[in-house]
C-alpha cells in the first residue's frame, strides 16, 4: 500500500496556471456559443408558456427595490409555520430555484439594471415572495405577523418614489410551473454579466489554486 502511495504521490498534477488557461477558454467558449443564439430566445417566455402551476402577479421596476429588502423575513415567516399548505410550499420551492439560478441575488445589477441577464429571474422570485406574503396573510397561525409584514412594505413603497416604474420585465406574470433562467446570452453584451465571469474564474482558480496548496501540506505532513 505504501509502494502505491508513493506511485501516486510521485504523479504531479495539472498546474494551476494551466488549469486556468483551460478555463478561460471554456468560458470564453460558452459565452460566443450562447451570444450566438437569436435574441428573441433569450426572452421567450409567455404567460401562456405554463399554466399548470400558481399564477404570480408581476412586480414594478421600483417594487423590486422594496422588496428585496422584506424578502429573508417573508421566507422566514413561512418557514415558521408548522403545517404549511400546499400552495405555501409550492411557493417556497419555486423561490428557492429562482434564487439559487439568480445566484441568490448576489450579482451586481440583477435588480437595478432592466437590462441585466438576471433581472427577469429576480422579478420572477421577488413576485413569488409577495404572492407567498399574501397567502401567510390567510393562514391563520401567521396572519397578524402577515399583516403587520404586510403593512411595512405598502408604507415603504408609498415612500419609495420609484415603486411605480416599471421595466420590460414588469407585464407577463409568472406561474410556479415554470422555471425563469437567466438570459445567459446577453451576458456577452452587459457589463455585469463580464464582471460575474471574471468573478467566477476568480473564484475558480484560487479554490483550485488552495487546493493544489492543500494537497501539498498534506504530502509534507505525510
Amino acid at each position: 500500500m505504501d509502494q502505491i502511495n508513493r506511485a501516486m504521490g510521485s504523479i504531479a498534477p495539472p498546474k494551476a496556471s494551466s488549469i486556468a488557461i483551460w478555463f478561460i477558454f471554456l468560458m470564453i467558449a460558452g459565452l460566443m456559443l450562447a451570444s450566438s443564439c437569436p435574441a428573441e430566445a433569450h426572452h421567450s417566455r409567455k404567460s401562456t408558456d405554463k399554466t399548470s402551476g400558481i399564477p404570480i402577479p408581476n412586480l414594478t421596476h421600483g417594487q423590486l427595490h422594496v422588496l428585496t429588502r422584506y424578502q429573508s423575513a417573508i421566507m422566514n415567516l413561512a418557514n415558521s409555520q408548522v403545517q404549511p399548505s400546499l400552495e405555501v410550499r409550492t411557493l417556497q420551492n419555486f423561490i428557492n430555484l429562482q434564487l439559487a439560478y439568480c445566484f441568490w441575488g448576489l450579482v451586481p445589477g440583477s435588480i437595478s439594471d432592466e437590462a441585466s441577464p438576471f433581472n427577469e429571474c429576480s422579478h420572477a422570485y421577488l413576485a413569488a415572495s409577495k404572492a407567498l406574503l399574501v397567502r401567510l396573510q390567510q393562514t391563520h397561525d401567521t396572519r397578524a405577523k402577515a399583516d403587520a409584514l404586510a403593512d411595512q412594505i405598502n408604507l415603504a413603497m408609498l415612500e419609495d418614489a420609484t415603486a411605480l416604474e416599471i421595466c420590460s420585465n414588469s407585464f407577463e406574470p409568472f406561474n410556479t410551473a415554470q422555471i425563469v433562467m437567466p438570459a445567459w446570452g446577453d451576458t456577452t453584451f452587459n457589463p455585469l454579466g463580464i464582471l460575474l465571469g471574471f468573478f467566477i474564474f476568480g473564484a475558480s482558480a484560487g479554490g483550485l489554486i488552495m487546493a493544489r496548496g492543500g494537497r501539498r501540506m498534506a504530502a509534507s505532513a505525510n
